[in-house]
């Protein structure tokens, strides 16, 4: 592996993360999968890539010595805010992650830096010792480690999404995460939902019918109640959208809301209206492409396998356009002399944030 800026993928998934390195410039050479859908997908969008489908466990990374860069996200779900009562049992039972799996990687591989995505809340839970381990396995293998949880609607996605970053330099060059562009602090407001779903492909209608919840839990806004079964919030249009997440299936994803239903049976609750029953009409949920397009997916990017693997694929994501950002502050700190993105990546990225009424 002589070539200058490739990378390996260690979790692809469908390809986020990768796809948003490559727009900064990087060359996937290797993908590393386990799911049967998610490889099918990947292997869809990125035909030069070598995909390897596989437990990561059963790889000698030996074989890859002499790649520049190695991402992933590894899986380190006891450890998200959900699951926050199954860490109180982490002394009795064994993680279910494969984060050291990552370590593995970076030490047999040795490249000039790595990025590991993973949950915020890892470092945020009280008992954060798994988190303080992580770090220090990254530090002895001579890295610069460096750590920060970045907001993806500071970065241009029509979605709250915070996500945990861990890179690591071999060189001694300095590395900064990238400024956000766009929020708070910033001279560009965030990317509304409503301005990310306009003109969606109707490739495929979510005809799920949505239910009033039994019990709804009220809150100060409709955006945070829970009004209907199976979970979901309606969207604000006029802001980002709530998290998209890998158990927000077809029947229980977000909810489009055009004449705000919800918002007027929210109201009726908060002056002491009795909870209704049946089907919510004039309200629908998000289909797999409009979940993709709040990624930040382009709307040619393909999703393989059943509808409930497509929403599990896209909500398990990286959004292309924060990896982007990510992978070209790595790209400068490793090749402080060049410009990671060409004109190429440059132009294709600008046709997908047309696409995505996403533009800068």
């Amino acid at each position: 592996m002589n070539d200058s800026k490739n990378a390996i993928d260690i979790f692809a998934g469908a390809g986020g993360l990768s796809l948003g390195f490559h727009m900064a410039g990087w060359q996937i050479t290797t993908a590393i999968e386990i799911d049967k859908s998610a490889v099918s997908t990947y292997r869809e969008n990125f035909p030069s890539t070598n995909v390897i489908r596989s437990d990561v466990r059963a790889i000698d990374f030996t074989q890859f010595q002499g790649i520049d860069l190695v991402v992933g996200s590894p899986p380190c779900q006891p450890f998200s805010v959900p699951n926050q009562e199954r860490n109180k049992q982490l002394s009795r039972a064994k993680p279910k992650d494969l984060v050291p799996e990552f370590i593995r990687a970076v030490r047999d591989i040795r490249p000039k830096a790595f990025l590991m995505e993973t949950m915020p809340g890892l470092q945020r839970s009280k008992k954060n010792h798994y988190y303080q381990w992580i770090e220090q396995q990254l530090q002895t293998l001579d890295y610069s480690v460096y750590v920060e949880v970045l907001e993806a609607a500071s970065y241009g996605i029509p979605q709250y999404r915070e996500r945990l970053f861990f890179v690591g330099l071999a060189t001694k060059n300095d590395f900064t995460f990238p400024r956000k562009t766009h929020g708070l602090g910033t001279s560009n407001p965030y990317i509304s939902s409503g301005s990310a779903l306009t003109d969606v492909p109707d490739y495929e209608p979510n005809t799920t019918k949505v239910s009033y919840a039994n019990k709804p839990v009220i809150r100060p806004t409709p955006w945070t109640a829970t009004l209907v079964k199976g979970g979901g919030k309606p969207i604000n249009f006029d802001a980002p959208s709530p998290t998209i997440t890998a158990t927000t299936v077809g029947y229980c994803t977000h909810i489009i809301d055009p004449e705000g239903v919800l918002l007027v049976y929210h109201r009726h609750l908060m002056n002491g209206g009795k909870p209704r029953s049946g089907t919510v009409e004039g309200v629908r949920r998000l289909t797999v492409r409009e979940s993709a397009r709040l990624q930040s997916f382009p709307d040619h990017f393909v999703f393989k396998g059943s509808k409930t693997s497509r929403y599990r694929q896209v909500g398990n994501a990286v959004p292309p356009r924060l990896a982007k950002a990510v992978g070209e502050a790595i790209h400068k700190a490793i090749f402080p002399s060049e410009v990671s993105t060409t004109k190429d990546f440059q132009s294709y990225f600008d046709q997908l944030c047309d696409k995505l009424h996403l533009r800068l």
